[in-house]
């Protein structure tokens, strides 16, 4: 592994970690469902998580790791809309369906760094 490729792999996700917060300070995650409580803390707390996991994702397949963050990044989604629906159907008792929701963004914000960061190296030889 040369030094352009790990300057590569560091930049693409610093820039997949920026969009991602970015998409959340311009109320992305409160449109899709986020509290606006908590849309950008938990994009603050995903995306280094997420970048931290492609960096140590890079000698995997690519295709492989991106189908994979991409799964993860539904899964993530779909447990925060049912954590979501079961919180407000509890009328705010549920404190589980609360933390489903709450930590299913955290998990959608890791997802989609780590994809976007992948996406952003798939066109390297290395």
């Amino acid at each position: 592994m040369t030094f352009v490729t790990i300057v590569r792999h560091v930049l693409a996700a610093l820039i997949a970690a920026a969009c991602v917060i970015l998409f959340a300070t311009l109320g992305g995650s409160k449109y899709l469902g986020a509290h606006h409580f908590w849309d950008l803390k938990t994009a603050l707390i995903g995306a280094p998580i997420g970048a931290v996991v492609f960096l140590l994702s890079f000698r995997l397949p690519k295709q492989f790791t991106l189908y994979i963050f991409l799964a993860l990044g539904i899964a993530s989604f779909v447990t925060a809309h049912l954590g979501k629906t079961e919180f407000a159907a509890s009328y705010a008792e549920n404190q589980t369906a609360g933390k489903f929701w709450y930590f299913g963004w955290v998990g959608v914000a890791a997802a989609f760094t780590a994809c976007l960061g992948r996406l952003l190296t798939m066109g390297s030889k290395e």
